[in-house]
């Protein structure tokens, strides 16, 4: 037995043991009946077996129920293929929003990945906080998460602990004067993690809590200031010190329209490189 057949006499034979009728068969293909009796032929010969039989009517056989189930699931991925072809001949948009807490730098590394799909048209914009906006309406969001804000499991790429960067105190003082951190923190939290690690935070100290990731990129190089921020939000590669107890999470929520068209092209496992190479530090 041939291991291919023509995929003209599979639809055929498939529309004969669905209509349960040549005539009928014949009548929908557009064709004429010995037409379709002729193709029906080829697939019985194709596998050496009968597989459409007349009594009490026309119906099929063991082997012909088995060809007719396969020849379904044949015609269906042929139609998925040569829509997901026409649409790559299309130009589709993508709007992408990127949470304000993150770095520049990884947000145009992230479009550049996006940007080498030539069949994509992208729209991007900027949002604060992980709740601003929805799959409704944006395809793609791309933010910084805490476990507060309870984001579902799927969306969750990567979890990395909170980095520390304190600037030397000058000489004669170790108080903190300056503390930035991100919003993704408290005040309260920020004191905590100060104490233990024995920082004095100074009575009269400037407290700067930023959503936006460049307001937080020299908060911890300066003297006597403290910054506390996700990995994701500070310039890549800088040294810092991770808060293991404190952690946070980078999330990609797209939208079902796009989940497909992502995982078509491994956009997920390719951002998730560009993410996790930007969390690495010395």
């Amino acid at each position: 037995m041939k291991h291919s057949i023509d995929v003209k006499f599979l639809k055929t034979f498939a529309c004969v043991a669905d209509k349960r009728s040549y005539s009928d068969a014949a009548a929908t293909l557009f064709m004429t009946q010995p037409a379709v009796s002729q193709h029906v032929k080829k697939v019985e010969q194709h596998f050496g077996k009968r597989l459409l039989e007349k009594s009490a009517g026309l119906r099929l056989t063991r082997e012909g129920q088995l060809v007719f189930l396969y020849s379904q699931k044949a015609l269906r991925l042929q139609d998925e293929m040569m829509s997901e072809f026409a649409k790559l001949n299309q130009q589709q948009s993508l709007s992408i929003a990127f949470d304000d807490g993150l770095s520049p730098d990884l947000v145009v590394a992230i479009a550049r990945v996006l940007s080498e799909l030539s069949s994509l048209n992208l729209t991007m914009t900027r949002f604060s906080g992980p709740l601003a906006a929805g799959p409704e309406e944006r395809d793609l969001l791309l933010g910084i998460g805490r476990t507060a804000d309870q984001i579902p499991a799927r969306d969750i790429m990567l979890e990395r602990p909170l980095l520390m960067q304190h600037g030397s105190a000058a000489e004669g003082n170790d108080t903190i004067k300056r503390v930035f951190y991100s919003s993704t923190l408290e005040q309260k939290d920020v004191s905590a993690i100060a104490a233990d690690h024995g920082l004095n935070i100074g009575d009269d100290c400037l407290w700067v809590q930023a959503t936006a990731a460049p307001l937080l990129e020299d908060g911890g190089n300066q003297s006597e200031q403290l910054l506390i921020a996700p990995p994701w939000s500070l310039p890549a590669p800088q040294t810092a010190t991770e808060l293991s107890d404190h952690r946070v999470n980078f999330y990609l929520r797209a939208s079902q329209q796009f989940r497909k068209h992502f995982d078509m092209y491994d956009l997920t496992d390719r951002i998730l490189t560009v993410v996790t190479q930007h969390s690495h530090r010395e």
